[in-house]
C-alpha cells in the first residue's frame, strides 16, 4: 500500500510541477514548494511525538537526511528547468525518473553490496530498452 501511494505521490509531484513551470517563476516556485514541504514532516513528528515513540538520531543520519533535502531540492529545480524550457511531462518524467531508479539500484549494489543477479541485468537491459523507446516515440 505504501509503494502504490508513492507512486500517485510521485506521478501528483511531476504533474504539478509541469502545470506550474510556465505559471511561476522557477526559483519562485522552488521556494514555494521548499515552505510547503515542511508541513508533512512537522505533522508527522509531531504525531510521532503526541504518541510517544521515541526518535533516534545520530550525525550519520542527520547527514544523510540534509543529502536527501539538497538532492530533492534540486530535482524540483532541474525539473522546473526541464518543464519550464518546454520539456513533454509524457517523455521527460519516465526517462528521468526510470534512468534514475536504474542508477539507484547501481549504487545500491555496487556502494551497498546489495546482490546482483542475471534477472537484475535482464531488467535493466529491458529499461532501457523500454526508455528508448520512450524517447523515440
Amino acid at each position: 500500500m505504501y509503494a502504490l501511494l508513492t507512486v500517485l505521490c510521485l506521478a501528483s509531484a511531476d504533474f504539478f510541477l509541469k502545470l506550474s513551470s510556465t505559471r511561476i517563476s522557477n526559483s519562485l516556485g522552488a521556494l514555494v514548494y521548499a515552505f510547503a514541504v515542511l508541513f508533512v514532516p512537522i505533522i508527522w513528528v509531531a504525531w510521532q511525538k503526541f504518541s510517544g515513540e521515541q526518535f533516534v538520531f545520530t550525525t550519520e543520519g542527520a547527514l544523510a537526511s540534509v543529502m536527501v533535502g539538497i538532492s530533492f531540492s534540486l530535482v524540483v529545480v532541474l525539473l522546473s528547468l526541464v518543464f519550464g524550457s518546454g520539456g513533454n511531462l509524457s517523455v521527460a518524467a519516465p526517462t528521468i525518473r526510470v534512468s534514475a531508479l536504474v542508477l539507484a539500484s547501481i549504487l545500491g549494489i555496487v556502494v551497498l553490496r546489495e546482490p546482483f543477479t542475471w534477472r537484475y541485468a535482464f531488467g535493466v537491459a529491458l529499461t532501457f530498452v523500454g526508455i528508448f523507446f520512450i524517447i523515440t516515440r
